[in-house]
């Protein structure tokens, strides 16, 4: 067999995660040559790239690459299958293990339970099984995997080497191999073609398949199982939320391992939630499995440097299609794709230690937000919208989101549940690296003053409630009187606040000292002065506010009032 090609382009002529099931099928087909193999994303295609000598590709595996599924006593095995799984018996297992915990925390179980479940454990592909059923792309994944296991092994070595030639050239692999397009490897199989509302099309009707390309769709199946991470979702699990990690600069090895770590992750909540914390946790665990900043506990992903990069130059984004179910069948009923974080690059351990903080801190404050509640969805929706940004639109979402989460945070403190809140140096960090101009308003003396006023008169005072401490009055409605003056036209709403926020917060200062008690120093004329500039500066009055807002809800590295109200000086 002559040598192969060592690069290859494959069109993202979906816009779906059916493109990156391609190339990362392919990648996984050149990897069996035992050569690196990187993915590289372009604007209108995914290269695919063999590393290494331009010389010594001539043979591949002649694997199917991927399992073959028996979903029931009809579905006969080939002889020689690669990697057969009896759908019935897995399942068993997974009703055994659900019977046994019904609910409970692995810790919370005896050590018969403990030693049951781990003997039933099911395989780690089990929930791709699970998806390939429920869609019904076992069908034409095991018809090509049925006729490849019945070719000679230099047969299909001869086909493919060809199919690859062609597809190097841009051309039809010519294979003859009988695919079916279905929704699961290509999402707009499911929707209509020829016309945008086709007069009547029968679920059998098969004109799309003229448009499939058997090789592709050969490769679509070995990237499913290679980088698709699939949730269930819904009250009866019955509909799936699948997520696709887009490679942008990684090897298939990374990329692989990297989804396998993902699909392996519990993610709660409905779309927008699970959405968010699958990007962060993507994030983190391309950080945690860096050649540069593994932890020693941790095992570097192959062929992977992050160091000068941001995640997102490794992995863009991921794709998400959701299958929703309609009662006998599950219909695309959206698609989207966010991005992975590009905040600032990795150039140090340091970079990546506080970028790991960031994370972990974004994670555990949209875990706490809970989407059955009106008012909390709308906060993860937009807490979304941040991360799907670039650049200064992404920044001013984040203030947004971060105003009006310092609301809430009022709320249940007020009874008597704890929330999560911001840090004030992870906040900088952020704009510090994606808007530097925003920063300088942190460092404007008015600002911090007032901003500080601020967290001391709400989410300080709680805090101090909460562990019994003496605390001055906690205004409730600050907050949200601020974000609603920053919306109006113009900057007088906002002043006005202000200027009555801060007498009131003088006065109860002066109050407090003649009760002998610690209390901060006041506002000064001139900080006012200053902010008020601000306010009357281009970035007006619905930046500086959200900021405000956003701010001083975040929590300080020294959180402690007492240390706040020891200076007792009012200049």
């Amino acid at each position: 067999m002559s040598e192969l090609p060592h690069t290859f382009l494959i069109g993202r002529s979906t816009g779906t995660h059916a493109d990156v099931f391609a190339a990362a099928g392919l990648a996984k087909l050149l990897t069996s040559s035992g050569r690196p193999v990187q993915i590289s994303e372009e604007s209108t295609d995914f290269r695919v790239a063999v590393l290494g000598p331009e010389n010594g590709l001539t043979r591949l595996s002649a694997s199917p690459g991927y399992s073959f599924l028996k979903t029931n006593e009809k579905v006969v095995v080939p002889r020689g299958a690669f990697d057969p799984v009896d759908y019935k018996a897995e399942k068993a297992k997974a009703d055994r293990i659900k019977a046994l915990r019904k609910g409970k925390k692995l810790k919370s179980l005896d050590s018969a339970s403990l030693e049951a479940i781990e003997q039933d454990k099911p395989r780690p592909t089990w929930r791709l099984l699970q998806v390939l059923n429920t869609l019904q792309g076992d069908e034409t994944s095991n018809r090509i995997h049925e006729l490849i296991v019945k070719l000679k092994p230099a047969d299909f070595q001869a086909k493919i080497a060809a199919a690859l030639r062609a597809l190097a050239q841009n051309k039809p692999s010519g294979l003859d191999w009988r695919a079916t397009s279905v929704q699961l490897f290509t999402p707009i199989a499911a929707k209509g073609y020829s016309r945008l509302k086709p007069d009547s099309t029968d679920r059998n009707d098969k004109t799309k398949d003229q448009w499939t390309d058997p090789f592709i769709e050969w490769l679509r199946y070995q990237g499913y199982f290679a980088v698709a991470c699939p949730f269930f979702q819904g009250p009866k699990s019955e509909h799936v939320r699948l997520l696709c990690p887009i490679p942008h600069d990684i090897s298939i090895n990374a990329l692989t391992a990297a989804a396998d770590t993902l699909r392996a992750t519990w993610l709660p909540g409905d779309a927008a939630k699970l959405d968010s914390l699958a990007v962060l946790k993507l994030a983190e665990i391309l950080i945690k499995h860096s050649t540069e900043y593994h932890a020693d506990d941790v095992d570097p992903f192959d062929d992977f440097p992050l160091a000068s990069r941001s995640p997102a130059d490794a992995i863009s984004g991921i794709s998400i299609t959701h299958y929703q179910s309609l009662g006998n069948a599950k219909a695309v009923s959206a698609m989207s794709t966010i991005a992975l974080p590009d905040w600032f690059p990795l150039d140090s351990s340091a970079d990546a230690k506080v970028m790991l903080g960031i994370l972990d801190e974004h994670q555990t404050i949209v875990r706490s937000l809970q989407d059955n509640h009106s008012d909390e969805i709308g906060m993860l929706i937009d807490y979304r919208r941040f991360l799907q940004a670039r650049g200064e639109p992404a920044v001013q979402t984040l203030i947004h989101f971060m105003g009006a989460y310092g609301s809430l945070l009022m709320r249940p403190w007020q009874q008597g549940q704890r929330r999560p809140a911001f840090s004030s140096e992870n906040f900088r960090r952020i704009l510090m690296a994606m808007t530097p101009p925003l920063t300088e308003v942190l460092d404007n003396p008015g600002f911090k003053a007032i901003a500080g006023a601020v967290r001391r008169a709400t989410v300080s005072a709680q805090a101090m409630k909460a562990m019994n401490k003496d605390y001055r009055e906690i205004r409730y409605d600050l907050l949200p009187e601020l974000r609603r003056k920053s919306s109006l036209p113009g900057p007088r709403p906002l002043i006005e606040a202000i200027s009555e926020f801060i007498s009131m917060y003088n006065v109860e200062n002066a109050r407090r000292r003649e009760m002998d008690k610690p209390a901060p120093r006041n506002i000064t004329t001139e900080e006012f002065a200053a902010f008020v500039a601000l306010v009357e500066s281009s970035l007006g009055a619905s930046t500086i506010g959200a900021m405000l807002c956003a701010y001083g809800s975040c929590r300080e590295p020294r959180e402690d009032e007492n240390d706040a109200h020891s200076d007792k000086s009012t200049d």
